[in-house]
């Protein structure tokens, strides 16, 4: 089959089927689109029947209303006259409520005073929900539709209080509302032979089902079947096999203003409601299949006159292209329709190859500069490392050691404009010995060569608090660690970003409270996200921050308080940024003020070898 679709004639053949996959797909679409119409029609049916079905239900809680207020001012009841209560109630039963199950007036202690004769089961009043909604209420007190643990049934319970002549709450009224209605109005609905119509309650369990309900009434659904999938996703319609057996077209709809959330879901053979559909498909791709058949034939005599040998001249300008003769061109006249189009293209094409051919080795020379100076300028700023660590800060530490003889041997010499001006240089050198530590540290997290190994996350943040302990105990901090990961990194540099992060939690710590720090992972213990990170995260219950300013608390220098309440120079965040996409992680934050702000550090799992190498080589 494959030598055969090599030639050109045999791909023009294969060419014309394809031309017809639009067609057949049109064909398909449109019988796709009848069973749409089926299977929205069917949807529509359902909404209606709902929407039917809620007023019915509507009328009849109504009147089930009415009748419990009715019973609730009865001089039989309201005077406690059970004997005749009971035979009144029997006679209503018997000859005009035929959709109730039940019925009863029962005391607030549970027992039951009047009920028709072998109309009503007792209920287990000490496990009934609705009965102790009911005797705590002032007012109509109403159940969703359920099954009845006595009777099997599905039923409503309404309820409504009945006081005495003396105007005391002393009893309850319920009457039961059972869904076989629901069956009656589904028989009078016409639904074809087949059809299935089923009211499900909120937790997928059957209460009516025509035309079988004795046999599905109460029966939950296994997950598979496509009943229960259709009603988990509450809405649309779906096609399968459902409890009839048979393939069916299932819709979904609520049932509005019900008491409780049901779900009616009706079905249709599919052999009925696709009959026109299908007839009309197989009719429209027998006709589409002669007229292919027939095309094919002419494009297998016609092909070589008109496209096969432009395709020859063009198939050898491609192979001396690919050989790398940049001068190759198709030879075949422009005017000559398409392919004389995709020949000026393929020259076109050779043109443009020649010109990017020559600008990409320009980009190669200049590339190489680039990176000549970059090496310079890395070079130039580890020199002004080294710089900023000794040639700075000796000079430094001289201005503090004499700083400090001056105040010991002379101050007393000094008048107080002297003392303050001594002190003031004292404070300025001790802020630029901090300036040049947290230098120091950042140039060394930015140019140090990592060792990389197996880093215990749990364990470096119980040595940093061991580290921290002092200022843990001074400010009465509670700091909780909960399950953090193992992860490939540098454990001294790990150890600096931690001793940051929680130095910080403990400075910004807002006043009259005591620091509240909590570091975990919200995922299970040494798993990671799908792209193989890790999360920590690092909350605590300080003054905050507005979000707008997150970016900067990651810049050097970049403090957010100018009150001066809280010391530094703003350099510990940026150093953890710095650690962080050393590793080839991320770090955020989510604040605002005065709520505490919560630090989240993403971590690789595993270090990528070939960007610790470079990591190596550029710090080298």
């Amino acid at each position: 089959m494959f030598r055969f679709l090599s030639t050109l004639r045999s791909r023009l053949i294969l060419i014309t089927i394809l031309t017809a996959i639009p067609g057949i797909f049109l064909l398909l679409q449109v019988g796709y689109n009848q069973r749409q119409q089926a299977e929205q029609d069917t949807l529509d049916e359902v909404v209606h029947l709902a929407n039917v079905a809620s007023s019915v239900e509507a009328l009849m809680v109504d009147n089930a209303k009415s009748f419990l207020l009715t019973v609730s001012h009865l001089p039989t009841v309201r005077e406690q006259n059970y004997d005749e209560c009971n035979y009144l109630f029997w006679h209503l039963f018997e000859d005009h409520f035929e959709y109730y199950s039940a019925f009863y007036v029962a005391d607030l202690d549970g027992n039951i005073l009047c009920s028709p004769p072998e109309r009503h089961a007792p209920p287990n009043f000490e496990s009934c929900d609705h009965y102790q909604n009911l005797i705590k209420s002032n007012d109509f007190t109403i159940s969703g539709y359920h099954i009845c643990r006595v009777s099997g049934k599905a039923v409503m319970s309404i309820g409504y209080p009945v006081y005495d002549m003396q105007d005391q709450f002393t009893n309850v009224a319920n009457v039961s509302l059972d869904l076989i209605w629901f069956y009656d109005f589904a028989q009078d609905a016409g639904i074809p032979p087949g059809g299935e119509l089923i009211v499900l309650d909120e937790g997928g369990t059957i209460l009516s089902h025509y035309p079988e309900n004795d046999r599905w009434r109460g029966y939950r659904l296994p997950e598979t079947n496509i009943v229960a999938q259709l009603f988990s996703q509450k809405s649309g319609v779906m096609v399968g096999e459902g409890l009839s057996g048979e393939e069916s077209i299932y819709a979904i709809s609520d049932i509005p203003g019900t008491t409780g959330t049901l779900s009616v879901i009706m079905g249709l053979p599919t052999r009925i409601a696709f009959e026109s559909a299908n007839f009309t498909l197989r009719r429209n791709l027998t006709i589409m299949i002669v007229v292919v058949l027939m095309v094919m034939i002419f494009v297998w005599l016609l092909g070589d006159v008109l496209i096969i040998r432009q395709a020859k001249a063009l198939v050898h300008a491609t192979q001396k292209l690919a050989k790398g003769d940049l001068t190759a061109r198709s030879g075949v006249a422009y005017t000559v329709g398409e392919l004389g189009q995709v020949a000026q293209s393929f020259d076109n094409m050779v043109v443009e190859l020649s010109e990017h051919e020559a600008e990409r080795d320009r980009n190669e020379i200049a590339l190489k500069e680039y990176t000549l100076n970059l090496e310079h300028s890395n070079e130039e700023l580890r020199n002004f490392t080294n710089v900023a660590s000794h040639d700075l800060q000796e000079p430094l530490r001289k201005i503090q050691t004499f700083g400090e003889m001056l105040q010991d041997r002379y101050s007393g010499a000094l008048d107080a404009r002297g003392i303050n001006y001594l002190q003031r240089m004292r404070d300025s050198a001790g802020r630029m010995q901090v300036l040049l530590t947290e230098l120091l540290t950042f140039s060394r997290a930015t140019n140090k060569a990592y060792q990389y190994g197996k880093v215990n996350l749990e364990q470096v943040v119980r040595q940093v608090l061991i580290d921290l302990d002092w200022q843990v105990e001074q400010k009465q901090a509670n700091v909780g660690i909960s399950d953090l990961p193992v992860v490939e990194a540098d454990e001294g540099q790990i150890t600096q970003l931690f001793q940051n992060l929680i130095s910080n939690a403990l400075k910004f710590h807002s006043p009259g409270r005591n620091p509240e720090i909590n570091i975990y992972s919200p995922y299970p213990k040494n798993k990671t996200d799908e792209e193989g990170m890790c999360e920590i995260r690092i909350q605590d219950n300080g003054i905050g921050f507005n979000e707008k300013y997150l970016e900067r608390i990651f810049q050097p220098f970049q403090r957010l308080d100018s009150s001066g309440d809280f010391p530094g120079i703003g350099m510990g965040l940026s150093i953890c940024r710095k650690i962080v996409d050393n590793h080839g992680g991320t770090i955020s934050a989510h604040s605002s003020p005065g709520k505490g702000t919560t630090f989240v550090v993403r971590l690789p799992k595993k270090q990528f070898k070939e960007r610790s190498d470079n990591h190596e080589n550029n710090t080298e």
